[in-house]
């Protein structure tokens, strides 16, 4: 047991008794450092919704300052799958990374790849897979997540009360909250800057909080262009941050970007920008450096210093002093006590001013501090109450945000941002006033207004000019685009910060006639901490925002629009939108020419769009991506590669601006295990993706799609249809037809199954191989494949062949995870086949679970095992369930080549051995070959042969006489080797000869043909007798007609019609033709009746008998036959009182009790027709009966029909007490025989009594 572990394992056993209840049982503590750990691995938030659910429980995320925390999570997380949210994040737009509250981004732990430059990906995860490193990825994706909790040691320094009170600095430094500073602008490397401070009893400066950092920048003489060495550093421990002062670490303000660890160099950390944010370094770089110090001691008793030209108590900073207020008091009241002292509400005119006063009140407990802005005057416009224009805002995330009141600077973790509150709240303040001897700046002189160029507007109350720009397809802008187009003749995008401006602006856009169209205006989102600024600085102080606006969709949007419309509403945009725009400059500022923005894209004499060396053909039709690379290909071209952003934006706003489709196949292309590359082998250097891409959505999304709206990426299956891109270089030979070299031929692994140039293999044959649809899939991946496809018959014919051993269903690659009832091949390959099983595919169900429904989702496809003809169709599953499966690969050249089904003149199957004749002959020639081999025409008796049988023929191409024919038997089909049929497969149609022989064709279905045609032949050999024409009784059956086939078997003739109708019209139809339902008389008829309707299982489920129920409960044969023999299906005859008619089973032959509404196929029955005058009385007395009975046959199934059920129930309800008394009788009958079954062990003995006997149709 190593160390950590040791100590993990004693924090677990001291959390388990430092935490009782139910409250924490879920919490984990960690009794070194008193932290405690809520680890929801199960569940599936958003990022911002596992912050706010760690915040309901008095937590936060989870942040990570110390290496020994690090360990501790690594151990109790290491045996978890799945990726967990924690409080990392970049949201903030001017700020690099950082965690979320106050705890100081000081260790960093990313994973290899990580932080990945991408758009969006700005929440970071902490991944148990990974050892617990950190990776970034899109914060609406959904992940399970850490809380933690408890006190924290990494709280801000605590500022003694007096920290304003006088302390005593040398020459040069600057005081501050106890502290001495100092700038030094000579170049050092970072040790040699700390000897310099160490020497001057200091040391490179430390900052614990946001006030210390405002006040170097705001007083020490900061300039924003230079960089500054600073304490921080990670030369003890690389990346891990230590202040050299020794003091904790407690704040850090990285600037954007940051920390930087490109080269594993930057230990040394820097100042730099307009606000002060820090930067890692390279420690050998020479620069200046800021030293801080403890001040010299304090004299006894020694009065506080006054600033120069300030009342005690308040401090100076530039022409102003300031007074922060030590009571709590409203809005109003904090004006009126300034004002008492010949000053006001504080007002703050730029950043500089903005950052002395978080120097001010940074540190302090207070929450709020008034300042002198509101809306109090006016709703929805913030003006200063001195009357001071307002130059600058600074306001809080989603501030004013549509709210009316006072405005307060607040302290602590949010210092000095501004939030709007209730006028009525009290807070303490900030007054302000002029220092005295201080010149006020002069009152302007009246001069004359200076104009606008023509073309442009204004009014008398504004001090700018406007013009609007409207451009048409790729003429419109950007907002970028048209932000530089303002500043390039001398202004900037619109500002609408005054009614009177929102006015002016309707009516250019009324009188221009532009109404309802959109425009660029001046408002960005650059920081999520402050909100919306206008890029020329001017204040925020009024909004007009749409309903429900700003909403920031998918993340992308910001930057400010505004619809031409009466209200002239706001709206946020993706800045790389196209619109129109409106210009700004200030009144007398000269007007510069407009930049050149005449653009047209260059086409080749081809038609292919240029842009630099390259050159692009855009599809106007939908393909898969295989078709699209090919189409690409013959163009002597390739799927486009994007390895820039101005590329990216080239394409996007042509097929933007053209109207063109929705989305475009690129090259890029996304493997199994998450890694790019692009199908040239181009190095993968820049990416695009949009919002929450790619998201590898069912782990099948490996190709990749430029999409219309912003031109962002994102990755879909590669069988979905879509527009696409092809490119070439400009050297490019231009031909329209490509060489495309065929695939190499190729063999498989050994246990693999070769066929049509892939490998299959099939697992799950044992229940304990079975596994559920993703588990089976990554299994297929490991081995260098993926769940099989399925394009066409013969793929499915073979893989239904082999798999005629394996009991279970088997798992294919096709599912509608990603979109109900879209259905997707999870190796990206089209879906253009199916072979669905009757009754699929269906959609989800709902299903009651205590008394609560729910959706069963059953969004995978396996190869079913169902009825005859339907082996290996389709059916939609749920995914958990484990079941057999199918692997697939391309095969390999490396392999020797082996044929699943070899081109030999014999192969066999079973008890059976197949050749083909390869010469044409007619079918009596063909017959004649094959017993010249000993062989016979081919019989095929079941669905697997049949299978074979076709793959088989399909090598050679031609279709092939089989031993099924009608010529020599009267009009009925039957085999020549005189199996009984089983199993036919006839085309549509079809039979459709009366007088045929049969051939199998190459789609696999039966075809009748006239005999002397000519085809090849399949001749087949069985190790198995052959069964001898059963022996018939005198007579013969009618000659078929109109489709109507008579088989005879002893005595009768039987017609099957596998067409379904109810029990009376059954009935009638049988009369009509002579006959009746059929009646059966023993074991030996119900075998053959049995054997000849299990063909036809897969037209019918059953076909309707003669028997029925009379109105006593007795159970009658229509043709008045004796009721001594019946076959009972196990539960049968049911007790339902509406189910008096019997169907024949026709997978098992066992009898079933249903209504007589039902529709079933049939059997008619009606004695042979005896040629001479028969000599023996038996004979006549057996037909005589059936044949008188017609017309009473005819009246007894009106009866039933009409009679109705009504008068049926109320009788048989009166004979109830009789029915009861020939119980005896009846049980006899209902007994379920389980000795005679359609198939059943006990018919050994009728086997050998009926071994010789053959059904035909």
């Amino acid at each position: 047991m190593t160390f950590s572990t040791l100590l993990v394992f004693l924090s677990l056993i001291h959390s388990i008794l430092q935490l009782p209840g139910d409250t924490e049982r879920f919490w984990t503590a960690d009794s070194l450092t008193g932290f405690h750990y809520q680890i929801n691995s199960q569940s599936a938030l958003t990022w911002h919704q596992a912050r706010k659910n760690c915040q309901q429980q008095n937590a936060e995320l989870l942040s990570i300052t110390e290496i020994q925390e690090e360990t501790y999570l690594r151990e109790i997380t290491k045996n978890m799958d799945s990726a967990l949210w924690i409080g990392l994040n970049n949201l903030n737009f001017n700020s690099g990374w950082q965690w979320i509250g106050s705890s100081p981004l000081r260790y960093l732990n990313w994973a290899p790849g990580s932080p990945f430059p991408a758009p969006g990906k700005l929440c970071a995860m902490l991944n148990p897979r990974r050892a617990s490193k950190w990776e970034n990825q899109a914060c609406n994706q959904k992940h399970g997540y850490i809380c933690k909790r408890g006190n924290s040691t990494l709280e801000s320094l605590n500022i003694p009360s007096d920290h304003f009170g006088t302390i005593k600095c040398p020459d040069g430094w600057l005081p501050y909250s106890g502290h001495c500073y100092m700038i030094h602008r000579e170049s050092k490397v970072w040790k040699e800057a700390l000897t310099s401070c160490k020497t001057q009893d200091g040391n490179l400066a430390s900052m614990h909080n946001i006030a210390e950092n405002s006040f170097i920048v705001s007083e020490l003489g900061y300039k924003p262009a230079e960089e500054l060495w600073i304490g921080l550093n990670a030369l003890k421990i690389q990346m891990y941050f230590e202040w050299s002062d020794g003091t904790p670490v407690t704040y850090i303000k990285w600037l954007r970007g940051q920390p930087s660890y490109a080269r594993r160099q930057e230990d040394c950390v820097v100042m730099k920008g307009q606000d002060g944010y820090w930067a890692a370094n390279v420690c050998e770089k020479k620069l200046g450096y800021i030293c801080k110090r403890t001040p010299f001691p304090q004299a006894p008793r020694e009065v506080e210093s006054i600033d120069p030209g300030c009342q005690r108590g308040w401090k100076r900073h530039g022409f102003h002093c300031y007074l922060v207020g030590h009571t709590f008091v409203t809005f109003s009241d904090a004006n009126k006590t300034c004002e008492k002292s010949n000053g006001y509400l504080a007002t703050v005119e730029d950043r500089n001013e903005q950052a002395y006063l978080i120097s001010l009140t940074g540190l302090r407990s207070e929450k709020y501090f008034w300042i002198g802005l509101s809306d109090v005057e006016e709703q929805g416009t913030f003006k200063w109450t001195n009357g001071e224009e307002v130059l600058f805002t600074h306001w809080n995330s989603a501030m004013p945000g549509g709210k009316s009141g006072c405005v307060a600077m607040e302290t602590g973790i949010a210092a000095g941002l501004w939030d709007v509150l209730s006028c009525e709240k009290t807070a303490q303040f900030l007054c302000k006033q002029w220092a005295d001897g201080v010149t006020h700046p002069p009152i302007p002189l009246a001069t004359l207004a200076p104009t606008c160029p023509e073309g442009w507007d204004t009014s008398n109350y504004i001090s700018s000019c406007f013009k609007i720009f409207v451009r048409e397809g790729n003429q419109k802008k950007s907002w970028f685009e048209a932000e530089d187009f303002c500043r390039e003749i001398g202004g900037h995008l619109i500002t609408i910060n005054r009614k009177e401006v929102k006015h002016l602006i309707w009516q250019m856009v009324l009188d221009k006639g532009f109404i309802f169209q959109h425009f660029w205006m001046g408002l960005i989102y650059l920081n999520s901490d402050e909100g919306y600024t206008w890029i020329d600085g001017s204040p925020v102080i009024y909004e007009n925002w749409n309903e429900e606006e700003p909403n920031n969709d998918k993340g992308i949007e910001h930057c400010g629009t505004f619809e031409g419309s009466p209200k002239m509403q706001w709206n946020d945009l993706y800045c790389e939108h196209l619109l129109n725009w409106i210009c700004e400059i200030k009144k007398g500022i000269p007007l510069k020419p407009e930049p050149s923005t005449k653009f047209d894209y260059k086409v080749t004499d081809d038609g292919w769009v240029i842009y630099e060396d390259k050159q692009y053909y855009f599809s106007t039709e939908n393909v898969h991506m295989e078709k699209a690379w090919d189409i690409c290909k013959k163009k002597f071209a390739d799927l486009a590669v994007i390895d820039s952003e101005s590329e990216r934006k080239f394409l996007w706003r042509y097929i933007y601006t053209k109207n063109r489709m929705n989305s475009y196949f690129i090259g890029l292309t996304v493997s199994f295990d998450q890694k790019f590359s692009w199908l040239d082998g181009t190095p993968v250097n820049y990416v695009a993706w949009a919002p929450n891409e790619p998201n590898f959505v069912n782990n099948d999304e490996n190709c990749v799609v430029m999409n219309k709206d912003f031109g962002f990426w994102n990755d879909i299956n590669c069988g979905i249809k879509n527009a696409f891109i092809c490119e070439r270089h400009n050297h490019s030979t231009h031909s329209e037809f490509a060489p495309t070299a065929p695939s190499p031929l190729g063999g498989c692994p050994e246990t693999w199954l070769l066929f049509n140039n892939k490998c299959y293999k099939i697992f799950g044959s044992s229940e304990a191989e079975r596994l559920t649809w993703h588990a089976a899939r990554n299994t297929c991946i490991k081995l260098g494949g993926n769940l099989a496809s399925i394009h066409n018959n013969q793929v499915q014919a073979f893989l239904t062949f082999h798999l005629k051993d394996v009991m279970a269903e088997t798992w294919i690659g096709l599912n509608d995870i990603n979109m109900e009832s879209h259905y997707l091949w999870t190796d990206g390959s089209l879906f253009d086949y199916a072979k669905w099983a009757i009754n699929f595919p269906f959609r989800d169900r709902y299903i009651r679970v205590d008394w609560t429904f729910i959706t069963q989702e059953t969004d995978c496809i396996a190869m079913m095992k169902r009825s005859v003809g339907e082996e290996g169709n389709w059916g939609n599953n749920d995914c958990q369930q484990n079941k057999s499966y199918i692997c697939q690969m391309d095969s390999k050249p490396d392999f020797l080549h082996s044929p699943a089904i070899p081109a030999s003149d014999i192969i066999h199957y079973g008890n059976n051995s197949y050749s083909i004749i390869r010469s044409k002959m007619n079918w009596e020639e063909a017959r004649n070959t094959c017993k010249e081999k000993s062989l016979e025409l081919a019989s095929i008796l079941d669905h697997y042969s049949a299978l074979l049988l076709w793959l088989y023929v399909l090598q050679f191409g031609e279709p092939a006489w089989i031993g099924l024919n009608s010529n020599v038997t009267d009009g009925y089909y039957k085999w020549t080797d005189n199996r009984r049929i089983k199993y036919s497969n006839w085309a549509r149609r079809e039979p459709k000869q009366k007088i045929a022989c049969v051939y199998l064709n190459l789609d696999g279905t039966w075809k009748t043909a006239f005999c002397d045609e000519n085809y090849f032949a399949v001749c087949k050999q069985s190790d198995v007798i052959a069964p001898i024409d059963p022996p018939q009784h005198p007579g013969k059956c009618p000659k078929s007609t109109n489709h109507i086939s008579w088989i005879p078997f002893h005595g009768h003739c039987y017609f099957f019609n596998a067409h379904s109708t109810t029990w009376a019209e059954s009935s009638t139809e049988c009369i009509r033709l002579g006959a009746t339902l059929v009646s059966i008389e023993d074991l030996v008829e119900s075998k053959f009746l049995a054997d000849t309707i299990e063909a036809h299982k897969g037209e019918t489920s059953g076909f309707w008998t003669g028997i029925y129920q009379n109105v006593d409960g007795l159970w009658l044969w229509l043709d008045k036959t004796a009721v001594d023999f019946v076959n009972w299906n196990k539960g049968q005859p049911s007790s339902n009182q509406s189910e008096y008619c019997v169907e024949m089973s026709a997978s098992s032959g066992y009898w079933n009790t249903i209504p007589c509404s039902s529709v079933k196929g049939s059997i008619c029955k009606k004695p042979k027709m005896i040629e001479a005058q028969p000599s023996e009385n038996q004979i006549i007395k057996k037909e005589a009966p059936a044949h008188s009975t017609v017309w009473i046959l005819i009246i007894l199934v009106l009866i039933l029909v009409g009679a109705g059920l009504t008068a049926y129930f109320l009788f048989r309800k009166k004979r109830q007490n009789k029915l009861q008394t020939d119980a005896s009788f009846n049980n006899v009958l209902l007994e379920h025989r389980d000795t005679v079954p359609g198939v059943s062990d006990a018919k050994d003995s009728v086997d050998k009594k009926e071994q010789n006997e053959h059904t035909v149709i």
